[in-house]
């Protein structure tokens, strides 16, 4: 969660609204301070549920990206084309466009992209921490170059998350299949037959037609199909939801008026997000993880994942109440924004259980790497809950709709994302009253 303002061309530059095919979809922060002890003892007073012991495997053929985590994809100007007018705005090379929304070289993008999500704590400068950083120095000090890569307000939320490469991979292979199939079709000889003939066959065709699965086993490391230890979980999740969902309240919104205050909506705001709280934590996985890093999660991602939680215990409807507030806190558009990524879900209204399983996936999302001690574990554990969140939409659905509800549900969250940094930014605004609410200040990093 970061304090960036949205611009028009993020919007023009990644679409999260306009309806997508199947044929277009296939081609395509937090302080390293001490965890406030509100999240910490929120966390380690639940019990997990007691579940049957379960046997998962993760995920291990889904690469551990390079490029660490995402939320916002670079800018499409970002081509290897050489523009000889545009200057790098850290080492004075020629430039290839923007990248993390600024006019750097190619050498300076794959330097921030690596070494952006460190940050220069962890590093130190051998001289006085101004060095000059020019085509021909920038290799001698890496402080000094990130910080320059700071300095121009280079964005390192726009470096990609986990699911983000997940779902660009599934992409690619999707892509890769359809380019064969097309080839295969293409390399075939034309015949010209008789109207009754050609009649004849399309319906033989559409009688016996089997449709073959696009992606092979061995891509995801795992049968599509659910097996035991899924349904075990599947269970096991419902189950967790279950106890945990009656504690918010679904019909919270009854009792706003128009006079309620922003920071009056955010305190009231505490019990559905504690309600979310205590959910994860009736996962045993999630339990096992290091303390300091489930607030690392909790406080990084709950913001951003809450309102899947939302959709649900209303029971996929909306407030009336809640786009006039949302109008005079904020303004229209974003109202309108937040309602639309809201309805873009509701698809999954008859299977509710893709949302829940949504919302456990994205908990587990890093964008502090350097920070987590138990990172690889953290990704394991995603990476598991992904292949399982993948297997369940292929049961439900056909093989195309299944892509296309992976790719809604991850642009959704990313729109959520960007919105929260826009309410994150006018609740730290506020000046006339404060936030009362523990959880809340620290969700919102106002202590």
């Amino acid at each position: 969660m970061t304090a960036t303002i949205l611009y028009q061309s993020d919007w023009d530059n990644f679409s999260f609204y306009e309806p997508l095919t199947y044929d277009e979809l296939v081609p395509a922060s937090f302080d390293s301070g001490h965890p406030p002890m509100d999240i910490q003892n929120l966390l380690s007073t639940m019990e997990p549920i007691q579940m049957d012991e379960i046997k998962s495997e993760c995920l291990n053929s889904v690469e551990n990206s390079q490029e660490s985590r995402v939320l916002v994809t670079e800018s499409p100007s970002s081509q290897l084309t050489l523009h000889s007018d545009l200057i790098c705005g850290v080492c004075g090379a020629p430039a290839t466009g923007y990248n993390f929304d600024q006019v750097t070289c190619e050498s300076c993008k794959a330097f921030f992209r690596r070494n952006a999500l460190r940050g220069t704590s962890s590093l130190k400068c051998r001289f006085s921490g101004s060095c000059v950083i020019n085509i021909h120095t920038r290799r001698q000090c890496t402080y000094c170059r990130l910080k320059k890569c700071f300095d121009i307000k280079m964005r390192k939320e726009w470096i990609r998350t986990e699911a983000e490469v997940t779902l660009r991979q599934i992409q690619k292979q999707m892509k890769q299949e359809r380019r064969f199939c097309r080839n295969e079709t293409d390399s075939k000889p034309t015949i010209v037959l008789p109207l009754v003939v050609r009649k004849k066959k399309r319906l033989m065709r559409r009688a016996t037609s089997v449709v073959q699965p696009m992606c092979t086993a061995a891509f995801f490391c795992v049968h599509r199909n659910l097996n035991e230890s899924d349904n075990s979980w599947l269970n096991n999740i419902t189950h967790a939801y279950q106890i945990t969902a009656n504690q918010a309240d679904g019909l919270r919104f009854n009792c706003y008026n128009e006079s309620m205050s922003l920071i009056q909506f955010v305190d009231r705001e505490s019990s559905i997000h504690r309600s979310l709280v205590e959910f994860f934590t009736k996962i045993p996985i999630f339990k096992e993880i290091d303390l300091d890093d489930r607030v690392r999660l909790i406080k990084s991602n709950l913001l951003n994942i809450v309102h899947l939680h939302d959709i649900l215990i209303q029971n996929f409807s909306e407030t009336p109440i809640i786009g006039y507030l949302m109008s005079k806190w904020i303004n229209p558009e974003f109202h309108q924004q937040m309602s639309q990524t809201r309805q873009y879900l509701y698809r999954f209204c008859n299977h509710p259980l893709i949302l829940k399983l949504a919302l456990i996936t994205f908990v587990f999302s890093i964008y502090e790497v350097d920070n987590c001690s138990s990172k690889t574990n953290i990704l394991d554990v995603q990476h598991m809950f992904i292949a399982l969140l993948w297997r369940y939409l292929n049961a439900v659905y056909d093989e195309k709709e299944a892509i296309i509800s992976m790719d809604i549900i991850t642009r959704q969250i990313l729109r959520y994302q960007l919105l929260m940094t826009i309410m994150e930014g006018r609740v730290r605004s506020e000046r006339s009253t404060h936030v009362s609410d523990a959880l809340m200040q620290s969700i919102f990093r106002l202590t």
